[in-house]
C-alpha cells in the first residue's frame, strides 16, 4: 500500500486518529484478518510523518486483555502475564501512539449511547471518546456505524483505515 498525502492532509495540523481495539489486537500478537501488517505499518509510518495524530484508550486495553485470557483459557496457551505486561509497557513508550483517558462527559455520552440501544459498552466508551475529544474514530465496526447513522448520532467521523486512505 503506498501512502499518498493529498493536499487537504498536507496543510495544518494533523489528523487526529482514535484506534479502536481491533487496531492494537495485532500488537499482542493477535491476528486480525482485515489488518495485515502493510496497514499497521502505514499508520505507524503516518503518525511518524505527522499526517496524523493516533490515540489509543486504555478501555481499549481491558477489552483486550479479557480477550487474550478467553482465548488463553480456551486454547491452552497464549501470551503469559509477563509477556501482556511488555506488551503494553512497549505501547505506553511508544512515540507514534498516545493515551486518551475517558472523563465524566464520555461516559455519560456512552451510557446515552446504551440507552437508545447499543449494548456494547466499550465501544460505545471508544465512540463517545471520539466524539467529546474531536477525534476520528478508525474502527471496522459496522454495526456500530448502522447504529450511529440511525440514531443520527452527531459526534465521531468514523472511517476505517482505506477510507481513512482515501481521505489524506
Amino acid at each position: 500500500m503506498r501512502v499518498r498525502m493529498s493536499r487537504k492532509a498536507g496543510r495544518g495540523k494533523s489528523l487526529p486518529v482514535l484506534l479502536d481495539s481491533t487496531y492494537l489486537l495485532p500488537i499482542f500478537g493477535v491476528g486480525v484478518k482485515e489488518i495485515d501488517t502493510e496497514t499497521l505499518t502505514m499508520l505507524r509510518s503516518l503518525a511518524l510523518g505527522r499526517h496524523v495524530e493516533l490515540y489509543y484508550s486504555p478501555i481499549s486495553l481491558l477489552e483486550i486483555t479479557a480477550k487474550i485470557a478467553r482465548e488463553t483459557e480456551k486454547m491452552g496457551n497464549g501470551l503469559s502475564p509477563e509477556e501482556v505486561e511488555y506488551t503494553i509497557k512497549i505501547l505506553e513508550e511508544a512515540e507514534y501512539i498516545k493515551p486518551v483517558k475517558p472523563d465524566a462527559r464520555i461516559y455519560s455520552f456512552a451510557y446515552r449511547m446504551r440507552l437508545l440501544g447499543h449494548r456494547d459498552m466499550i465501544d460505545n466508551i471508544l465512540y463517545a471518546t471520539a466524539t467529546i475529544k474531536d477525534l476520528v474514530f478508525l474502527t471496522l465496526d459496522s454495526r456500530l456505524r448502522m447504529f450511529v447513522q440511525k440514531q443520527k448520532l452527531q459526534g465521531a467521523r468514523i472511517r476505517n483505515h482505506q477510507e481513512l486512505m482515501r481521505y489524506l
